[in-house]
């Protein structure tokens, strides 16, 4: 009878433990920003700049990625 209740108490604390962990790894899955909420970020921000600004923004960017390449 100790043996089996040692067992059962073994492994409801593993399944906790799991359990636990699982949650913590679909949180952290969660939380972590996509490409596609960077993306939509920026245009939101560059729909929000006036015309001159926002060519001002562009033309920054495209230097950028012209010295990357």
């Amino acid at each position: 009878m100790i043996a089996l209740s040692t067992i059962t108490w073994l492994f409801t604390i593993l399944a906790c433990i799991s359990g636990g962990a699982l949650l913590v790894l679909v949180y952290l899955d969660n939380r972590k920003s996509r490409i596609d909420d960077g993306i939509a970020q920026f245009r939101r921000h560059i729909d929000a700049l006036s015309p001159e600004s926002r060519r001002s923004s562009v033309q920054h960017h495209n230097n950028d990625d012209r010295r990357f390449r």
